[in-house]
């Protein structure tokens, strides 16, 4: 639910989402009416791949516009890159390194407070980790 949200994700569910930037993903997975789904759609010569991985980087870098277009089967709300950047940034602040640091530093004086908040978050549970 938080990662489709429009809103702030609360302190109290950030951890929680782990590295997870599109909650949805992880109901389809565990659905039982989609058991033997993915096989179906092979058998009718459907493209496979991907590993459902994503690069926060990427989508904290990207243009706004172009992230959305390029991720136009998922649900964001009011097609909004934010609500993307937001999920990085919590996914950021759950598993990512000092590598990360210099993209979500980007964010962390952002004229968004969601994505503000978001970032001296992750800025903060990236250095408890490193130390």
């Amino acid at each position: 639910y938080w990662t489709q949200a429009p809103a702030t994700i609360p302190e109290e569910y950030r951890a929680e989402l782990g590295p997870m930037v599109y909650g949805c993903d992880i109901c389809q997975d565990v659905c039982p009416w989609n058991r033997g789904v993915e096989k179906r759609r092979r058998g009718q010569g459907a493209a496979t791949g991907g590993d459902g991985r994503v690069s926060l980087a990427d989508w904290l870098s990207r243009d706004g516009d172009e992230l959305v277009a390029d991720l136009d089967r998922l649900y964001v709300p009011r097609n909004d890159a934010r609500w993307l950047r937001r999920n990085a940034l919590i996914a950021a602040g759950n598993v990512g390194t000092r590598t990360l640091e210099p993209v979500v530093r980007r964010y962390e004086d952002d004229s968004d407070p969601i994505l503000s908040d978001a970032a001296r978050w992750a800025l903060a549970r990236i250095a408890d980790r490193a130390e």
